[in-house]
């Protein structure tokens, strides 16, 4: 197969797991180039609240979140679709507001610190195969006809609309849900907690939620976490269906809108799927459904599949046996096996207790065993 060698390791996506692939392989010593499509790192905004993480900082360098920070945090409230029911939480490790652009370029900028090359505007059309395995990616750089790039192996973190999902013919749409995401400006609801709204309908669950920023702004969020034929609403159709929401909004002014889905319902498959390809986070699942987690979790196990596959490069020719010996490794990693339990012990049991909900007043009848598992 022709095509050039461009580096040991590619890997697509220069999102929270694709750096922390990249960190990992550079950090062993392996040649690693990683291909973003966006014109440049964190242009399309996604998660912005985080939550300190020892882990996370301890890769990063001492003082990385105190630098990220916008605002801290430490208080939730969930209301019930009627609105007549409503709880209060506390958080002991306070959500971090960020910026995901400011967040993401110095997350970058370590990663190109320990050897990563990182090419944006380099949009992945598809994967290269030989011998049964992946053996490198053909990919648009700069707007140019389709080149191939050669690689020991491919590490695809490209988020739902992941080149490796589509190469392989996935139907994700069991594990990513609808989201849409607006930042607004001319917010003045409360300032010290993070808001969440439920709407029931038909056996759907929409999530509302506001994140207040700092100087008036906010992240608005309607997440369908539940689909059903319809159960799609806008902003302006959920407002509508419940006033302190709507009351919330009045007078804000959005300056930001990403439609998009993120992969709420479990993971997807093996991490290494074929021989030569690895994949992390969204593109898998790697999300823990718990307020500021997705993005640490995310790059903690993309840190972790890429110091493993500096051990398997170095190895020789990513057969399927090296396939299969890095997916028992990357199964001991106590973040892996961490987001496992989550998945198994709280997203399980949240969708069963939601399951139960049909109308409003199911949600308020239900909500003193609902409230245990709203954290």
């Amino acid at each position: 197969m022709g095509g050039r060698y461009c580096a040991e390791a590619l890997v697509i996506g220069a999102g929270p797991a694709g750096l922390g692939v990249a960190l990992g392989l550079a950090r062993s010593g392996i040649d690693v180039v990683v291909l973003e499509g966006q014109a440049g790192v964190g242009s399309r905004r996604r998660g912005e609240t985080i939550r300190f993480d020892k882990d996370m900082e301890s890769l990063l360098g001492q003082g990385f979140f105190e630098q990220q920070v916008v605002k801290r945090i430490s208080k939730r409230t969930y209301f019930s679709h009627t609105g007549n029911c409503l709880v209060n939480r506390a958080i002991s490790n306070p959500n971090i507001i960020i910026n995901w652009e400011h967040f993401l370029n110095a997350m970058a900028h370590e990663a190109e610190c320990a050897g990563a090359r990182i090419w944006t505007g380099a949009t992945v059309v598809d994967l290269l195969e030989e011998g049964g395995g992946i053996c490198g990616v053909r990919a648009m750089i700069g707007g140019s006809a389709g080149e191939e790039l050669r690689a020991k192996a491919v590490f695809s973190c490209g988020g739902c609309d992941d080149p490796a999902s589509r190469h392989l013919r996935w139907d994700r749409s069991k594990i990513d849900l609808p989201v849409v995401k607006q930042l607004v400006s001319g917010y003045t609801g409360p300032a010290d907690r993070l808001e969440y709204h439920f709407h029931v309908s038909g056996g759907g669950l929409t999530i509302g939620t506001i994140f207040p920023r700092a100087r008036g702004e906010a992240e608005i969020i309607l997440l369908d976490a539940m689909p059903t034929a319809g159960s799609q609403l806008t902003f302006e159709e959920f407002a509508a269906q419940h006033p302190l929401f709507g009351e919330r909004l009045a007078g804000t002014d959005p300056f930001y809108t990403l439609e998009t889905r993120i992969p709420m319902g479990g993971m997807l498959s093996r991490v290494s799927p074929r021989a030569g390809l690895v994949m992390a986070g969204d593109a898998l699942g790697h999300v823990q459904a718990r307020g500021g987690s997705g993005i640490k979790t995310s790059f903690l196990i993309g840190f972790g599949a890429g110091e493993l596959g500096a051990r398997a490069i170095r190895s020789g020719p990513w057969t399927q046996e090296v396939s299969d010996r890095f997916e028992r490794h990357m199964a001991s990693l106590p973040h892996l096996r961490s987001l496992w339990r989550h998945n198994f012990i709280y997203s399980k049991l949240r969708r069963q207790i939601f399951g139960r909900l049909h109308t409003p007043g199911d949600m308020d009848r239900y909500w003193p065993c609902l409230k245990t598992v709203l954290r």
